[in-house]
């Protein structure tokens, strides 16, 4: 079985809309749907003769990587999906999922995702040092430009399973035991960058990331909507990166980073005012 994991914080349509994809098109392999509700303050109901094995967990919020880990304690599928909140299902490919990773050197899996225009949605990234995340960027940048050559040549080198650095944890496959024996996410991160931890945790074991091409699944991206991004999730976000290079990067490339976000904010701050500019060189300077 599968045990399909998903948090909700703030994101209750989105979160309708993906329940009953999940159920519209999975027929192929047994599945039990998992929710941890961050929100309080939002009241889920879901009827259980239509979504049969589908239970919800209420959680005081103390971030993404604590609430898939609570998530993953409820499971009882030999194999966890993590799935965003934001996503849509529209292919059965679970039981080819589970059978692709068989037999292979398996340690997490990335899904495939499309805008919703249907286009290619970039999922993996080289490993997070500070030259990396320049290349990283650029490319992130070419896909939000919607530059269809870039996306088309991508999608076609990326059509067959292919081993990548790391994957994003809005759709991330890994068998249960690993995720518990590698530790599960890192509680440390509240927000961004506990997926490219667990990657590279599990990647330090020996194990393969991979990229698997053959699921169809919209992800709408909703921190791009949500009015807190410019705010707590910016700050978060830059937070994280932080804690990930302190943990899994060399002095050099800790300094680089620091020099480069304590310039780049005190810049910004000085032309807008904005607070949460100045928040991010206090984080990065350490001061309190």
């Amino acid at each position: 079985m599968v045990s399909i994991i998903i948090i909700n914080f703030r994101q209750k349509d989105f979160l309708d809309k993906c329940v009953r994809s999940i159920y519209s098109y999975f027929k192929s392999f047994p599945f039990e749907v998992i929710i941890i509700n961050n929100s309080p303050e939002e009241k889920l109901s879901f009827d259980k003769d239509q979504f049969p094995g589908l239970m919800v967990y209420e959680n005081q919020n103390k971030g993404f990587s604590q609430a898939n880990n609570t998530g993953a304690k409820y499971a009882k599928g030999e194999y966890l999906l993590f799935l965003n909140a934001d996503t849509e299902v529209c292919s059965d490919f679970l039981s080819d999922l589970v059978n692709s990773f068989k037999e292979k050197d398996f340690g997490a899996a990335g899904l495939k995702l499309y805008n919703t225009d249907n286009t290619f949605q970039l999922s993996f990234w080289n490993e997070n040092t500070f030259f990396n995340e320049i290349r990283n960027k650029e490319e992130e940048n070419k896909f939000k430009s919607r530059n269809s050559v870039h996306m088309n040549e991508k999608e076609k080198e990326y059509m067959e399973i292919k081993k990548v650095d790391w994957v994003t944890g809005a759709s991330l496959f890994i068998r249960k035991d690993i995720f518990e024996s590698t530790g599960g996410f890192d509680g440390d991160y509240f927000l961004f960058y506990e997926d490219a931890d667990l990657c590279k945790r599990i990647s330090d074991k020996g194990l393969g990331i991979y990229f698997y091409p053959r699921s169809r699944i919209i992800h709408h991206k909703g921190e791009n909507v949500n009015p807190d991004f410019q705010s707590d999730t910016y700050y978060y976000s830059k937070q994280s990166q932080l804690i990930y290079y302190k943990k899994h990067n060399n002095l050099f490339n800790n300094i680089l980073l620091r020099l480069y976000l304590i310039s780049k904010f005190s810049v910004m701050y000085l032309l807008t005012f904005k607070k949460i500019y100045l928040r991010i060189v206090k984080l990065t300077a350490g001061v309190k």
